[in-house]
């Protein structure tokens, strides 16, 4: 390869691939090429690289540290420039607070140098297990953008964003953590991990490149009952949901069904149910009820938390808007091993009735208007929660 033949720089560099379009991470492999007239072969230089095609290009930092060997070689009258290169050890200055990071994210991964606050946006990698921390702490709210985005936060004192990448680990900046409370610091360091170089997330997306297309319905779905739960947690001081592994790993799975089978509704009805029903704490929503004197003509989550959102507002208008809600648990009965034909046809009459669709509506229809209603109620609900009807 010609040094002048590196593809030309317009503007800022991005992290995505020139072939696929699908985002870039950051490894470290050996360059071995001839430029211009020069063999260059150096380990462990830091380029970028698409894991869905496999192409790889070179960060703007790499090409002028390429640049620079031929130019050594160059004075040397060397036909060769061989070496390994030495990883950049930085502290950033930010805190005290020993976090482990890789100044290499910052200097090499796209977007993230700035010519002020140096280190400011170094990716700090944590597992994923903080979250559970955090959704066990009642000072704590998690709130979900979409199920790989959001913020956390602190009795109205504070807030910090994060991201999960394709990974499963979360990612914070630096400069943000640095800024909130030691305690807090500590509380993250100790699920604080070495970097895995997958910086691509929605995070990254939102945060770097000011990307904000419009979010699927799966995404504005949970980003609404995300809402919705942050709602309640404001109004009774209570998470009315757990959330776990299994409910973050799910909601990030959920895609628009392509085939139409047995399988795939139960697959389906299965995942929703579990999100949006299972992850409701049914003791919790009963210990509130008990507490505040609220009767409730039943002991599920459900019957549960909608005599709970009648005690905050109209009756016959939460009765309606629990309605999608009924609507999924039934789509999942409908598909339970335990039903039979009949059974199953007869109940998934009643679920496409009450989405006022039709009888033989395919699982696509099916899914599409549960998911808009379901979204559509969390948003209402979250307004009789907060008293703005």
């Amino acid at each position: 390869m010609e040094l002048n033949e590196l593809p030309p720089k317009d503007g800022a560099q991005r992290a995505y691939c020139e072939a696929c379009k699908g985002p870039l991470d950051l490894v470290f492999v050996r360059f071995h090429d001839m430029v211009s007239g020069v063999e260059i072969d150096m380990n462990d230089v830091p380029q970028l690289e698409c894991p869905a095609c496999g192409l790889r290009t070179l960060p703007d930092r790499t090409r002028f540290f390429i640049m620079h060997a031929h130019e050594i070689a160059t004075k040397e009258g060397s036909p060769a420039f061989k070496s390994s290169r030495k990883k950049i050890v930085e502290d950033f200055g930010f805190t005290d607070v020993p976090f482990q990071y890789d100044p290499d994210d910052y200097y090499y991964y796209p977007g993230l140098e700035r010519p002020w606050d140096t280190g400011f946006l170094t990716p700090l990698f944590f597992n994923r297990t903080v979250l559970t921390k955090y959704d066990a702490d009642p000072r704590y709210l998690i709130r979900f953008a979409s199920p790989t985005y959001g913020d956390i936060a602190f009795e109205d004192q504070f807030s910090f964003p994060f991201g999960i990448n394709r990974h499963g680990h979360l990612l914070m900046w630096l400069g943000d953590v640095a800024k909130l409370p030691k305690p807090e610091q500590y509380y993250l360091m100790s699920e604080n991990r070495p970097s895995d170089h997958c910086i691509a997330s929605e995070f990254y997306d939102g945060q770097i490149e000011c990307i904000f297309t419009d979010l699927p319905q799966e995404s504005v779905l949970f980003a609404a009952r995300s809402e919705f739960l942050a709602a309640c947690f404001k109004r009774w001081g209570a998470k009315l949901a757990h959330l776990d592994t299994e409910v973050l790993d799910l909601a990030a799975t959920l895609r628009r069904p392509v085939h139409d089978t047995q399988a795939k509704r139960h697959s389906v009805s299965d995942v929703l149910n579990k999100v949006h029903l299972e992850s409701l704490d049914n003791a919790k929503i009963g210990a509130i009820l008990s507490g505040a004197n609220i009767e409730c003509k039943g002991t599920g989550s459900l019957k549960r938390l909608q005599a709970l959102l009648a005690s905050a507002g109209d009756p016959t208008r939460v009765n309606v808007l629990m309605s999608p809600f009924y609507v999924l648990y039934d789509f999942r009965i409908a598909y339970s091993h335990l039903s039979s034909s009949e059974g199953s046809a007869a109940t998934m009459k009643t679920v496409t009735d009450r989405l006022a669709i039709a009888a033989n509506s395919s699982l696509q229809d099916i899914y599409d208007n549960l998911l808009v209603a379901m979204t559509a109620s969390y948003v209402e609900l979250t307004t009789v929660v907060t008293g703005d009807t």
